[in-house]
């Protein structure tokens, strides 16, 4: 996505979009923190063996299986 400008406060990522849209985006420090979160929040059982890569791609199919 092509943003018009940006800014990052802490851990927030605001962008305006070309169509003047705004998008927020929390910014993790830890990203397998993050799909563990999401992963828990979402009913996802992972195996905590798996990295990151691993962990990322089977939860966005598993996500993307819901829709």
């Amino acid at each position: 996505m092509a943003y018009k400008k940006s800014a990052i406060s802490g851990e927030y990522m605001l962008g305006v979009l070309e169509s003047g849209s705004i998008e927020v985006y929390r910014v993790y420090d830890n990203v397998k923190g993050a799909l563990r979160e999401i992963a828990e929040k979402e009913g996802f059982e992972y195996d905590p063996e798996w990295n990151t890569r691993q962990f990322g791609s089977k939860l966005i199919d598993f996500l993307n299986s819901k829709e």
